[in-house]
């Protein structure tokens, strides 16, 4: 089922294979694949029992065998930076894990699949959920160490600098610096020491190329860290003395809500109607409480309400202001 559906999604695919992986793949020939499944099994039975550590070397033969299995990088990834990191007691061990994890996918399963959609929302999740969240204990550190990579390559407002050196380095880290910078002009003034505009550098690779549910996933995949960067994307705390520290970022509010705007016509729903709304009550606040843009937020204003289903009583510009929103009823 799998090799039937790689013609169409794997179209201009350029990667080549490492040498022990060409190997593997000719010596055991169809037999790759059974040998796979059974590996899965002992996953399973390795998750079960709650052995993580040795299900690095596991997950590592079995994308070895079957490279093309998006799960097996994204499971791979995912028990790295979830699992195995929170076992380790110091953060910055727990941030090595997490990096790892990061690499896998980036570095390569994205090398061996670059039209799987699916690894670049994974990789897209990992630094809004694990990076940019508050979940885990020591996300301070991860929050810290990224900024600091990311900061001498960027303006004081967290734009790309854009010069040859940086660009080497930015390639070091498989970050394209034109498309950073196409981004900077479709999306907005992004902060690039913020987790959520990394996730949203790899969410739009994986909504460039998905198709079907996929690209559902893809969409929520962008909207959701674009969101997040309009709520607290302006990084304006101090890296050297360790204090974190965000702000709205308005510059991304009309561009967040047109891809919003596009996912509710592509994919309607109630629940995702109500977001939206909710999106547009809050980003009608930053835009006249944080800048001296009242022309702006009054136009999204203007869209809040002509989006307002029946029934529910438009509320003042001023309401809004102060935090009304629909409810869920």
């Amino acid at each position: 089922m799998r090799r039937a559906g790689l013609p169409e999604a794997y179209a201009g695919y350029t990667a080549s294979p490492p040498p022990v992986l060409n190997f593997v793949m000719a010596g055991l020939g169809g037999f790759r694949g059974i040998i796979a499944e059974i590996l899965w099994f002992r996953v399973s039975s390795l998750q079960d029992e709650g052995r993580y550590m040795e299900l690095v070397q596991l997950s590592d033969w079995i994308t070895m065998l079957d490279p093309h299995a998006a799960e097996a990088w994204a499971y791979n990834a995912w028990n790295m930076a979830y699992n195995i990191s929170i076992m380790m007691m110091r953060p910055e061990d727990r941030w090595r894990w997490i990096q790892s994890g990061i690499a896998l996918l980036r570095d390569q399963g994205l090398r061996l699949n670059p039209r799987e959609p699916r690894l670049y929302r994974e990789l897209a999740w990992l630094y809004q959920n694990k990076i940019g969240d508050n979940l885990d204990s020591a996300h301070l550190t991860y929050k810290f160490a990224l900024a600091a990579a990311m900061s001498p390559l960027v303006n004081d407002d967290g734009t790309l600098n854009d010069t040859p050196e940086h660009r080497r380095a930015l390639a070091a880290m498989n970050l394209n610096a034109s498309r950073m910078k196409d981004m900077e002009k479709r999306w907005g003034a992004l902060d690039w020491r913020m987790p959520e505009s990394l996730a949203i550098y790899w969410a739009t690779q994986g909504w460039d190329v998905a198709t079907g549910n996929e690209r559902l996933m893809c969409s929520r995949a962008v909207y959701q860290p674009l969101m997040l960067s309009v709520f607290r994307g302006r990084f304006v705390g101090d890296i050297a003395h360790q204090i974190w520290r965000t702000e709205p970022n308005p510059d991304l509010v009309f561009s967040t809500d047109d891809i919003m705007t596009e996912a509710c016509r592509l994919f309607p729903s109630r629940n995702m109607d109500l977001v939206h709304l909710r999106y547009r009550c809050k980003a009608t606040a930053i835009l006249s409480t944080t800048t001296h843009r009242p022309e702006a937020a009054h136009r999204l204003y203007d869209r809040l309400l002509n989006a307002l289903p029946k029934g529910i009583q438009s509320p003042t510009f001023e309401d809004v202001v102060k935090g009304w929103e629909p409810n869920n009823d």
